[in-house]
């Protein structure tokens, strides 16, 4: 199943997009609330300013246009005179006005507000008209509406300005508090990757109170799962051991029919069941081995591997076989045998192991062959003659109860599934491998023991 994208990033990309989103929204609300206040303070000064204009002395006989005295340039400050005007009409005369108020059109008995153009227009303007008519006096107070609009731009790139400046910051702070968030996860992650794979015992529960359930229901399912692994493993042990008495009794009474006076046909009969009886019982003895390796984790007993016993005691123990099939097994040391593949471990389990490669050795060897062990420093090596294994069977020969198609050998497909438990036990590699010749043709098999370097 392909993985999908990692929490960490889900929350990296949510939070990126939806941020500035969310800085968007924000800035045009915010220019829709400072709009309006800006609108509002600049009405109620247009109308005061109309009303002391309204309330000014005036000369009513003269045409008065006002302009700014000359103010030096340091002492100016911001003023823009362009920004505003105002005017006075009487009697429909203009007759009081700044530079911008001489622009604004009359508009006979006419008060409130009107706009002239659009916002967005540098030419823009809201103008404010009071009429008297006692005084005959019709005031306007104009300002530029493209300038409220500055202002508010400048307020909101202002805002806009100091969170793009402040985004590097953020967004290392949101990768921070993500990677401080995700942590527990990346720590049970750790914790499951180094988790002995024979390993059933619950796992830790000191984890967010988001990632309880899931480590609730992986404790309730390791349960679950040494609780069959044990009903298998004992149902194995069992009915191995039921059966290792009654194929004894039938191993002697079929020696003793043996014996009897028998016709070729019968005695090739009596060998045939001899033979099964014989296959029987060796995979009986594997499916016992094998349910003593499984609970283990670590050897059952410790102590400094003489691996000169080891192999006597494995070479003595198929040399039976080895006459049966007319192969002899050949042992050579390329060190001393004191330095050969230092190793601290379960004796009877490490001869089990050698056993069981030579047992296949003579197994899968035409006859009359020999099967060569060498003890090195750092290895130990069987190899056998005989046409190997296809390539793509190498990596399925650990399986349990596997044999690749065309063996002619009988065998249980236990005893490489063996030799791996108890290699992993001992912190041992096997690897295997065929040998070929100059032709590329396979001539052989070879078995290499040596520490894995992981476990070192």
């Amino acid at each position: 199943m392909k993985p999908t994208t990692a929490i960490s990033r889900r929350l990296l990309i949510y939070l990126g997009i939806t941020l500035p989103v969310l800085w968007i929204v924000t800035a045009f609300i915010s220019a829709a609330a400072v709009m309006h206040e800006i609108n509002e303070a600049s009405d109620t000064q247009m109308s005061q300013l109309a009303q002391r204009l309204m309330h000014t002395p005036i000369n009513l006989n003269s045409n008065y246009n006002p302009t700014l005295p000359p103010i030096p340039k340091s002492q100016r400050g911001l003023i823009d005179s362009k920004e505003s005007g105002y005017a006075i009409w009487y009697k429909g005369q203009l007759i009081n006005a700044d530079q911008t108020g001489q622009t604004i059109a009359y508009k006979s008995n006419y008060q409130g507000f009107v706009n002239q153009g659009y916002w967005w227009q540098s030419h823009a303007w809201r103008i404010f008209y009071l009429h008297d008519p006692q005084l005959q006096l019709q005031v306007a107070v104009s300002f530029s509406m493209h300038e409220r609009l500055q202002t508010v731009l400048r307020a909101v790139w202002a805002q806009l300005a100091v969170s793009i400046l402040a985004l590097p910051l953020l967004l290392w702070l949101i990768a921070w508090g993500v990677r401080r968030g995700t942590k527990p996860l990346q720590h049970l992650a750790q914790t499951l990757y180094q988790r002995d794979p024979h390993s059933v015992s619950p796992i830790s529960g000191t984890v967010p109170t988001e990632i309880q359930p899931i480590i609730t229901a992986l404790n309730d399912l390791l349960q679950r799962i040494e609780q069959t692994r044990a009903r298998e493993l004992r149902f194995t042990a069992d009915a191995a051991h039921e059966l290792r008495s009654p194929l004894a009794a039938l191993k002697v009474q079929t020696e003793v029919l043996a014996l009897t006076n028998l016709d070729d046909t019968q005695q090739q009969r009596v060998r045939n069941i001899e033979h099964s009886i014989n296959r029987t019982t060796h995979l009986v003895d594997q499916l016992l081995t094998l349910s003593r390796l499984d609970p283990l984790t670590t050897p059952p007993y410790t102590a400094k591997v003489n691996w000169t016993d080891i192999t006597s005691e494995a070479i003595e123990s198929v040399n039976l076989y080895a006459r049966e099939r007319h192969c002899r097994v050949q042992r050579q040391f390329q060190s001393e045998p004191a330095a050969v593949l230092p190793l601290s471990g379960d004796h009877i389990l490490l001869t089990i192991l050698i056993r069981n490669l030579l047992d296949n050795a003579i197994r899968y060897s035409p006859k009359y062959s020999a099967i060569n062990i060498t003890l090195a420093a750092d290895h130990i090596t069987i190899t056998n003659p005989g046409n190997g294994v296809a390539p793509e069977n190498l990596q399925r020969l650990r399986e349990r109860f596997f044999r690749p198609a065309g063996q002619e050998s009988s065998g249980s497909g236990l005893g490489l599934s063996i030799v791996d438990s108890v290699a992993q036990l001992h912190g041992l590699e096997v690897e295997l491998s065929n040998i070929e010749n100059e032709h590329q043709e396979r001539v052989g098999f070879e078995v290499i023991l040596k520490i894995h370097y992981s476990k070192i």
